[in-house]
């Protein structure tokens, strides 16, 4: 009984969180115009710096938090590294089964990438090969599913996205979602995806 008390208190007084859905887009907020918001090494300002987000910087993926919840992990070039997350404001939901925004996925062995937009328009290619334009379906989400989506790719390709922890293998970049590709011609490709701008 006092626990179900607990939790109305909560919810009358705003004070529950709903978890987050990763990864998600933030704007760098509460830093004076002529600072910056450090990337640190590791989730607490003493930990080395290794980058910083410009005071107006936009669309800044969080990939996770760290288990306090104060810091939030981003990729910066090769490396990922943490950032207040007290210095964030959320642009958008995280990712869904509903997501309709850009997404930008790679592999490696063979190195590839796609670009999907929300439009439709796809662009796939491999590192030593010219890009193809394809033709990107609908966005379908699994039944009895929140953290997956599908669509068409090309005449018979296709792309199950879904929220899981992924690494590129190449560098120390984090991501929060992973894809299946098929490919026209059959070919089955796994890696990651970001739906920061590219």
């Amino acid at each position: 009984m006092r626990l179900l008390c607990a939790l109305m208190i909560l919810l009358a007084t705003g004070q529950v969180v709903a978890a987050d859905s990763w990864p998600r887009l933030y704007a760098v907020t509460g830093v004076a115009a002529d600072d910056a918001l450090n990337i640190r090494s590791e989730p607490r300002a003493s930990a080395d710096k290794i980058g910083a987000l410009a005071p107006d910087a936009r669309d800044v993926e969080i990939v996770r938090r760290d288990e306090s919840g104060n810091w939030g992990r981003v990729n910066i070039m090769e490396h990922g590294g943490w950032v207040a997350m007290r210095y964030l404001a959320a642009q958008s939901p995280g990712f869904d089964a509903e997501y309709s925004g850009p997404l930008h996925c790679y592999g490696t062995e063979p190195f590839w990438s796609l670009s999907a937009d929300p439009d439709g328009a796809a662009e796939f290619r491999f590192f030593d090969a010219e890009p193809a334009a394809l033709r990107a379906g609908g966005r379908q989400p699994a039944m009895g599913y929140s953290d997956r989506l599908r669509f068409a790719l090309g005449d018979s390709g296709q792309a199950i996205i879904r929220r899981a922890e992924c690494s590129d293998g190449m560098s120390n970049n984090a991501f929060a979602l992973e894809i299946d590709l098929i490919l026209d011609d059959d070919r089955f490709l796994t890696g990651c995806c970001s739906i920061a701008a590219r």
